[in-house]
């Protein structure tokens, strides 16, 4: 059996490198990188082993969307949500969706939505509009979080209304746009049950892997067109910080260290903001070589800054650790 590293720099190689330009351009969804990825069992790397999945943990699934990330952020978004929706799944979820994501057949997404956003889950109906949702119409299923409950949504169901196309400043590709549930039906077996802090902490974690990604493939392009070592020093250092960082992030949710959360959150943020710092040095630093599409880092920085108006926003994620000093629940 091959490694998975060795298949996922295959498909990165053979279809998302050669197409990520493209895919940011025309704002195109992915679906042939996304695709590959099933095809080499790697849309299933998070499911277990006992349903035919890869049975990887939080480290090897951050590895891949962080390495993915470094190419093209889209795909690495789609599969970003793709993974943290499987954590859902596979705690509560039926079998034949467990099953079909661990055969690369079936991509599921994560529909969290903003602060504003308002939804009702009762038994069996599912109300209310989330405004940013990842691989929305395109995605087969949707692990809507609606308060604490958990709900899993088939994208064909009636009254599932998806938005208009997402044309905005980076991961242009990733088909994010708002999903309305008007009066949608939740068969029996569908609710997911209170899973969301059982998801969020790995959602976190693969958000900060996402955003290391992005920031290694900044340095590595602009390494060449730096004026000086020291510049580079600089920021070389701070992202090993934050590698450090999310070692440590990672072994408190994989090990349930009392921290784990708050140190998700923690991480979520320095990584958002630091690679929107980078990209900016970066850019002030090399002029106009770093704004050239050609070498990729204006696309990787435009990813950046969208990632980080996504939720968990970093005024969201600064209130929670707030919330943690000063001794009051993280939730309100």
């Amino acid at each position: 059996m091959l490694d998975h590293t060795v298949l996922l720099d295959s498909v990165i190689e053979s279809t998302i490198a050669p197409q990520a330009d493209q895919v940011d351009r025309a704002g195109r969804f992915p679906r042939s990188g996304i695709g590959a990825l099933g095809e080499v069992g790697l849309l299933g790397l998070a499911s277990a082993s006992a349903v035919g999945g890869g049975g990887a943990g939080l480290a090897e699934t951050a590895r891949v969307v962080e390495r993915v990330a470094g190419v093209c952020g889209s795909t690495a978004m789609v599969l970003l949500t793709h993974y943290a929706a499987t954590a859902a799944v596979e705690a509560h979820g039926p079998p034949a969706v467990r099953g079909a994501i661990a055969r690369g057949e079936h991509l599921a997404t994560l529909a969290l939505g903003e602060p504003g956003d308002r939804c009702t889950l009762r038994d069996t109906e599912l109300d209310g509009a989330k405004s940013w949702v990842v691989a929305a119409g395109e995605a087969d299923s949707y692990v809507w979080i609606c308060g604490t409950g958990v709900a899993l949504v088939g994208r064909d169901v009636p009254g599932l209304l998806v938005g208009a196309p997402f044309d905005g400043v980076g991961l242009r590709g990733s088909a994010a746009t708002s999903v309305t549930a008007d009066r949608v039906e939740v068969p029996a077996g569908s609710a997911l049950g209170e899973v969301l802090e059982a998801v969020l902490p790995g959602y976190l974690v693969l958000g900060t892997a996402f955003s290391l990604g992005l920031i290694e493939a900044m340095l590595a392009e602009a390494a060449g067109h730096l004026p000086g070592r020291p510049e580079l020093a600089a920021l070389r250092t701070r992202t090993d910080l934050l590698r450090v960082f999310l070692g440590d992030t990672v072994a408190a949710v994989t090990t349930g260290r009392p921290d784990a959360l708050v140190r998700a959150v923690q991480a979520r943020m320095v990584a958002a903001e630091t690679a929107t710092d980078v990209g900016d040095r970066l850019l002030r630093l090399c002029g106009f070589a770093a704004a050239r599409k050609e070498l990729s880092i204006e696309r990787h920085f435009r990813d950046a800054l969208t990632a980080r108006v996504m939720t968990p926003t970093g005024e969201m994620l600064a209130e929670i650790i707030g919330r943690d000093a000063v001794g009051q629940p993280l939730f309100r």
